[in-house]
């Protein structure tokens, strides 16, 4: 309309088939493919003011190894908007930034608002690629869990974990509850085989690895390093590893996280490897 195009010109072309509406005052060039770039500015401007969010603003961000998926627009919380293109989430104190043409979360905000919804291995390396590349300012994911932390926010407990674990004074765990921690773990594999715990490192006596499972081959460690460390001693870790692989051995390393967040599945990962040294 600021161009000077009526509403009799926006109908002849509907008619004619040049355009058609994607949504209340959304219209496309029929010619156009309808292209992933199309779909998400579309559901955009369907919702006055709202920012491309939640799974949709990874592709626009140029995550890797995030998929197209259906668009999600967060609006504020006091405005109620319905999309036939998007599905709308309604946020106080929502972070956004730019990225091309579209509106969105910014990286530290997507990470929050995916932190529930996606599995904890993979947002911890999403999030550590960002940071290694320089893509996610640590100051902007502290300031978002800084925001959130009197609220009743999902998964505040461990996105407080998460975050303090990267920075450089972040709290780390005593060794002696990494223990208890593994122990309580490798307690509840069912028909678990003999453990040695704090057992000489097969590939060489004079290192310790925290348990052994000699019969099926496997080695656990419980790593409590902050992340800045483990990033340092990432090789050193990479030639342990391949040490173990030579001699036949596994090795599974779980953090912090891992065992007090997802201890289900930690004992699940420890169950399955026991059971196909067992079945091989």
């Amino acid at each position: 309309m600021r161009l000077g195009v009526t509403p009799r010109m926006i109908d002849r072309r509907l008619a004619s088939r040049e355009w058609v509406r994607l949504a209340p005052n959304v219209y496309a060039v029929a010619a156009f493919p309808p292209t992933w770039q199309r779909q998400y500015m579309a559901a955009q401007l369907s919702v006055p003011g709202g920012a491309l969010c939640q799974y949709a603003a990874p592709k626009v961000l140029g995550w890797d190894g995030f998929k197209v998926a259906p668009p999600e627009v967060v609006v504020a919380h006091r405005c109620r908007h319905v999309s036939p293109l998007a599905t709308v989430h309604r946020g106080t104190d929502v972070r956004t930034t730019t990225a091309g043409p579209f509106l969105v979360t910014t990286p530290a905000q997507t990470l929050c608002d995916l932190l529930t919804r996606m599995r904890l291995d993979r947002w911890e390396a999403t999030t550590d690629a960002l940071l290694l590349t320089n893509r996610l300012k640590l100051d902007d994911l502290i300031e978002r869990r800084e925001s959130y932390e009197a609220s009743r926010r999902p998964g505040i407990g461990l996105l407080r974990s998460l975050v303090d674990e990267r920075a450089v004074d972040g709290w780390c765990p005593p060794e002696s509850e990494l223990e208890r921690m593994l122990h309580e773990a490798v307690d509840l594999v069912a028909d678990c085989p003999p453990v040695e715990w704090q057992a000489p490192a097969p590939w060489n006596p004079d290192e310790r690895v925290d348990a052994l499972i000699r019969s099926s081959r496997l080695v656990l460690e419980a790593d409590g390093r902050r992340w800045h460390a483990r990033v340092r001693d990432f090789d050193r870790d990479k030639w342990r590893d391949n040490q173990a692989a030579a001699l036949g051995y596994r090795v599974q390393r779980f953090t912090h996280h891992h065992l007090r967040y997802r201890l289900d599945e930690v004992v699940q990962i420890i169950r399955d490897a026991v059971s196909f040294s067992s079945a091989a």
